[in-house]
């Protein structure tokens, strides 16, 4: 059977595909990455800035003190992560059909990552040309990075020359403001996370356990087990974790009567194929929803049911990413903002050293970056 999270991300491939091909004109390849530029929509931005010009400005005054934090924060849990040999750092890269990647990889659902990239890459940059327009400096364009068909990053090229002569303040609310829309997007994630979660916990019930699928010549499918578990032996089962507790003392070959909505049914259970000591059922099973407010009653639809976990997924998948983004690009290293940002510092601190000191920082932070990514796991492996 085809996996269809492996097909959608085969047809999304072709498409982009077709639309490269199409806009080849406008695409420019650099040491293997795709470039796309754009110059239209740069007014709305300009438009924005003259309506709230204190405002923003305010808000980089906030982002500027939350990217400071987020900096040394940053530094001090890497250094102290690496020291006890615990991995802090690892590439967050999309999957398709349960495929884990090895390595020192976070791997997640292709399209999670896909939209998740997106938003991020997005609020990223449109936050640094925002404040890159505040302080009138020309915005030439931005555009898009791709490699092969998966979008990997997003930029704003604005005049570099005209900021090296802002201010220091200035010159901060512009490094900082990337990291500042990453840590808005973490908060608005994990808000509506919580939101949902409650508004979820408030207006439903479990009543039970649906079975979704019998594994073939199982005890379950030799007992032609259906419906939905309400009762294993003599407990009241409302949920998964009430099913798995009434089970927690049986052993291989026990007998254990199942009550459901369809009907009794006495099923001797088989030793777990992966572990002996465990029992084996052959069920998957999830939780039945009841509606519980409102007046309204009812089993709630199993498509309502995968699309709000769909949806709570992929809000916690956001708010970690864009949090570790967010962080990760305020670390004291060049070429990140971060390290944009403190070098506008020890600059100022100490003019003659300053950016021979942000040089060797940066030396150091990558070093520290590759070890904890690839030396820790290394090291344990001995």
């Amino acid at each position: 059977m085809v996996n269809l999270e492996i097909l959608s991300l085969f047809i999304f491939a072709a498409t982009v595909g077709i639309l490269l091909l199409r806009d080849r004109k406008n695409i420019k390849f650099h040491y293997g990455i795709i470039i796309r530029r754009w110059t239209e929509g740069v007014h709305l931005i300009d438009k924005l800035v003259s309506k709230y010009p204190k405002l923003i400005t305010t808000l980089g005054n906030f982002g500027v003190g939350m990217g400071f934090i987020a900096g040394i924060g940053g530094v001090i849990l890497l250094l102290v992560l690496t020291a006890s040999l615990q991995q802090s750092f690892a590439l967050v890269l999309p999957t398709a059909g349960g495929y884990k990647i090895p390595g020192p990889v976070i791997s997640v659902p292709f399209w999670y990552w896909l939209i998740a990239i997106f938003i991020i890459a997005a609020t990223h940059e449109t936050m640094h040309a925002i404040f890159v327009r505040l302080e009138k400096v020309p915005l030439k364009n931005y555009g898009i990075l791709m490699l092969l068909f998966l979008p990997i990053g997003a930029f704003v090229d604005p005049d570099d020359k005209k900021i090296r002569r802002l201010s220091p303040a200035k010159k901060l609310r512009i490094f900082a403001a990337g990291s500042f829309a990453n840590f808005v997007t973490a908060i608005l994630a994990i808000g509506l996370f919580i939101s949902g979660v409650y508004l979820f916990a408030s207006t439903t019930k479990t009543s039970g356990v649906i079975i979704d699928s019998i594994d073939e010549n199982s005890p379950a499918s030799e007992a032609n087990l259906e419906g939905v578990i309400v009762k294993v032996n003599d407990e009241k089962v409302s949920n998964v974790v009430d099913f798995v507790n009434a089970l927690n003392n049986s052993h291989p070959g026990d007998g254990v009567t199942f009550t459901t909505d369809k009907g009794v049914y006495n099923i001797n259970l088989a030793e777990n194929p992966e572990d002996n000591n465990k029992t084996y059922i052959g069920v998957k099973i999830r939780n039945m929803y009841e509606y519980n407010a409102l007046g309204i009653g009812g089993q709630v639809p199993s498509p309502v049911i995968y699309a709000f976990f769909a949806v709570m997924s992929f809000l916690n998948w956001l708010f970690l990413i864009s949090l570790g983004v967010g962080i990760v690009n305020m670390l004291p290293m060049k070429p990140l903002d971060g390290g944009l940002f403190f070098g506008e510092i020890l600059t100022r601190m100490f003019p003659n050293k300053g950016a021979m000191m942000m040089n060797i920082l940066s030396i150091l932070m990558a070093g520290i970056i590759v070890f904890n990514l690839f030396g820790i796991q290394l090291i344990k492996a001995l």
